[in-house]
């Protein structure tokens, strides 16, 4: 990420308003909080002003900047930063309290729930408390036909005379992010899943709800966003509010706009799907007007074909391609003895083919130091030591 995204981040004042004042309601002297995700530190400063030590971890080299501010306005001593992955790093010590914010727009994502799974085992002690403590994820039918005409923007499945029927019917399998005002929506949201952030058993959605319509409409598809919990008499959503909070709402769309009547019920159901209820990798909805339904997912917009689905078997005989020889090659050089500019050569020399010129040899290196460090520190490296090959 570039300073610019921290800057939209920390401009952001109602989200991070919001955090500031459950902070200060919730952190006490003296405890230990872990701020996953800390970014250039703002929420690691604010609990080290409310007297807490803090841990404070991030995988992007912006960590060093966060230092700095936390060095500059003089908290530099409660705060200790850790650079990389909660998942590859080794806890100091287990926290009393979690702070975390780094969401998906819908919430349910498989990395999410591994990343806090991970930290709930390994970094917090049994009883810690988080921000936010409890997140509601809200469903509502819209009219949004602005939204609704971007994602296919061409009528009657045709677009430059072309039949784009099947392409549009992906991307009506998928969901779609959007920034809306209140007025798209059709009906008064719902709650359809409330999620603890620390009891991560039940990490998915399956919810069938109903609104009963106050006017008539075309009907797009449903909205869906969630409102974190922070502390008592602080909430912050990310509903439709007119303005960007860098979650925004998502559309699950329906594959024909809907005309709905006054009075006329709407029916739905919204599910994740995945290995474990824990590990939520798809979403399925539904939705019933006018005695017509219409039923998407997102499996089906993924591009998939005989010969992708064949290399899936499990009894399918996989081998290494170029790339992955490559990258075993690279892996088996790092040997903490040769240089970068060493293995660089060596990789040239062994696959001349595919790596034709220097900068192509320090980008594959470069992809494993990433893959290894999680953070674009690689991408750093990759550029400074190609600089200094053309010298």
């Amino acid at each position: 990420m570039s300073t610019l995204d921290y800057l939209h981040f920390l401009a952001d004042a109602p989200r991070v308003d919001a955090f500031r004042r459950a902070i200060a309601a919730r952190v006490s002297p003296g405890q230990l909080v872990l701020d996953l995700g800390t970014g250039i530190g703002t929420y690691a400063m604010f609990a080290a002003r409310a007297g807490a030590r803090v841990l404070a971890v991030e995988a992007d080299p912006v960590i060093a900047v966060a230092r700095e501010l936390a060095a500059d306005n003089g908290l530099g001593e409660r705060i200790e930063f850790l650079h990389g992955r909660t998942d590859r790093l080794e806890p100091p010590e287990r926290a009393d309290f979690l702070i975390f914010e780094d969401f998906s727009p819908f919430l349910f994502h498989p990395e999410t729930a591994r990343i806090l799974g991970d930290v709930r085992e390994r970094w917090l002690k049994p009883d810690a408390g988080s921000i936010p403590r409890a997140i509601r994820v809200m469903l509502a039918p819209v009219h949004c036909p602005r939204t609704y005409s971007g994602i296919v923007p061409w009528a009657a499945d045709e677009a430059y005379g072309l039949n784009m029927g099947r392409f549009s019917h992906r991307l009506l399998n998928e969901m779609h992010g959007a920034c809306w005002d209140e007025d798209v929506l059709l009906a008064e949201p719902l709650e359809v899943a409330r999620i603890d952030p620390l009891a991560l058993e039940t990490f998915h959605v399956d919810a069938r709800v109903s609104w009963r319509m106050e006017a008539e409409s075309e009907l797009h598809g449903l909205g869906l966003w969630i409102d974190l919990e922070l502390a008592d008499g602080v909430i912050f959503s990310n509903g439709p509010r007119g303005r960007s909070s860098g979650w925004d709402q998502m559309l699950f769309p329906v594959t024909e706009p809907l005309c709905v009547e006054a009075g006329e019920t709407v029916e739905a159901r919204v599910s994740t799907l995945g290995r474990s209820p824990r590990e939520p990798e798809w979403w399925s909805w539904r939705v019933r007007a006018g005695g017509e339904e219409q039923e998407m997912n997102t499996f089906r917009s993924v591009p998939l074909s005989p010969a992708r689905l064949r290399q899936a078997r499990l009894d399918s005989r996989p081998s290494l391609t170029a790339r992955g020889r490559i990258r075993r090659t690279a892996l088996e050089l790092m040997d903490g003895a040769r240089t970068l500019e060493e293995i660089a050569r060596r990789l040239r020399e062994r696959f001349p083919n595919e790596l034709r010129s220097d900068g192509a040899a320090y980008r594959a290196v470069a992809r494993e130091l990433e893959a290894e460090e999680g953070g674009s520190d690689a991408q750093q490296t990759r550029k400074l030591a190609e600089a200094s090959a053309r010298t």
